[in-house]
C-alpha cells in the first residue's frame, strides 16, 4: 500500500481524463514497462477502479470484466498516449506486437523482485523468455500463496489488484512496492539488460 497518494481526482465517466490536477508522471516509469505496470501506477496514484480504467482501453465497447488482450490490435494506444501524456512510442512499446502473441503465455508472468519496485516489463510476457533480464530469477506465473494464475488480459480482476493475486489478495512480491514518487531509476546495468532483451524480441515490430 502507498504511504501517501495523490488527492482523489474527479473523472469524467466517458473519458479517462481528470477534471483537475495531474493524472500521470512519466518519471514514474522504467524502460519498457508493460501496459499493466503503467496502468497499475495510474490506478494507485489516482485511486481509480479497474472498471474505470478498463472501459477506456479498447477501441470499441467491451465488457470490462472480460477485458482485452494486452496487444496492439486491441488496445487504443493513441488514447492512452494523449491521456497519460506519454510519448506514443513508449505506449506502443508497452504492449506486445500481435506477431508475438502466439509465443506469449496466457498468464501474467512476473519477477518478484521487479514487482517489489513496482515494475513489470513487456519482455516478461514473451514466452521464450524464462528469466528476468534484470535479476536473473526465473519468472513466475502462479501465486505462491494460493497457486492461482492470472490471465494476462486488461480486465477488472487484474487492474483492481495491483501487484497482488486477484484470487487471494496476497502480494506477488516479498514486500509492497515502493511509492512511484520515491522510486529510484534502474541503474545502468539493469537498463542495458532490459533494453538488449527487448530489442532481441521486438527488433522487427
Amino acid at each position: 500500500m502507498e504511504a501517501k497518494s495523490l488527492p482523489i481526482m474527479l473523472f469524467d465517466e466517458r473519458a479517462l481524463t481528470p477534471s483537475f490536477g495531474y493524472v500521470f508522471d512519466p518519471k514514474w516509469l522504467d524502460p519498457f514497462e508493460s501496459i499493466v505496470s503503467i496502468l497499475w501506477k495510474l490506478a494507485r496514484m489516482n485511486r481509480l477502479s479497474g472498471q474505470a480504467i478498463t472501459t477506456q482501453l479498447a477501441k470499441s465497447d467491451i465488457d470490462p470484466y472480460e477485458g482485452v488482450a494486452a496487444c496492439r490490435s486491441e488496445v487504443d494506444l493513441c488514447r492512452l498516449h494523449l491521456t497519460l501524456g506519454l510519448p506514443l512510442k513508449l505506449v506502443w512499446d508497452s504492449v506486445l506486437p500481435d506477431a508475438l502473441q502466439a509465443t506469449a503465455g496466457n498468464h501474467f508472468r512476473y519477477c518478484r523482485k521487479c514487482l517489489c519496485r513496482g515494475y513489470h516489463s513487456v519482455v516478461h510476457q514473451v514466452g521464450t523468455n524464462k528469466c528476468c533480464p534484470v535479476h536473473g530469477d526465473p519468472l513466475e506465473i502462479a501465486c505462491r500463496t494460493c497457486g492461482a494464475k492470472a490471465p494476462y488480459r486488461l480486465n477488472v480482476a487484474l487492474l483492481d489488484a495491483p501487484y497482488r493475486c486477484g484470487n487471494c489478495g496476497h502480494l506477488y512480491g516479498a514486500s509492497p512496492p515502493v511509492s512511484s514518487r520515491n522510486m529510484r531509476p534502474f541503474n545502468k546495468k539493469a537498463r542495458i539488460a532490459i533494453t538488449r532483451l527487448r530489442w532481441s524480441y521486438f527488433a522487427y515490430f
